[in-house]
């Protein structure tokens, strides 16, 4: 996924992606690791404008990903859409000998360098679909989750476990009785 910017006629350019995750190496990692599936197709639309060295890309991405939920543990799909911009730089050698003035760098400023006139988007991409997923996925909003004692689906059926006190810190307290002074 490159582009490059003699595409960027009068320095503004439109385009869409239709891809699938076999595009992004990082995906297959994550679908092992931490079992999130991306389903095919990924959908990007950018606008990129370029004002002198700097291109801007504002866009947005739409996917559908299989989960599990992190209350019960059942699979479920859920569709992601994310808007996103990003600002890519030239790669500007520097000096070793400069004057030692302290200058932030491009990673410092949320610049992504390019090189030779081609803006490479796979990485940048990669990383926008991989901050949409959800960090506690949840299958639904009233998800009950598993019992804690024996593990049943809350959700499918009702367990015969006792209940305790969640984190009952004061519950020593409950007995205690305070005279008051007069």
């Amino acid at each position: 996924m490159r582009l490059e910017l003699k595409d960027l006629k009068e320095g503004l350019l439109e385009q869409e992606y239709s891809c699938g995750s076999k595009d992004f190496p990082v995906l297959s990692e994550l679908a092992d690791e931490a079992d999130v599936r991306f389903r095919e197709p990924l959908y990007f639309k950018l606008r990129l404008q370029k004002t002198g060295q700097i291109v801007e890309v504002d866009g947005s991405l739409s996917a559908a990903v299989g989960l599990k939920c992190g209350r019960c543990l059942q699979p479920f799909e859920q569709q992601l859409a994310a808007d996103f911009a990003l600002t890519f730089s030239p790669l500007v050698e520097r000096e070793e000998d400069a004057a030692e003035e302290v200058e932030l760098e491009a990673d410092e400023l949320g610049l992504i360098y390019y090189r030779d006139e081609i803006l490479e988007l796979r990485e940048p991409l990669q990383e926008q679909l991989i901050m949409s997923v959800p960090i506690g996925p949840c299958c639904q909003e009233k998800c009950q989750g598993l019992c804690p004692e024996c593990g049943t689906d809350l959700n499918k059926a009702k367990c015969t476990c006792a209940k305790k006190p969640f984190n009952n810190k004061f519950g020593a307290l409950a007995d205690l009785k305070v005279e008051k002074s007069k």
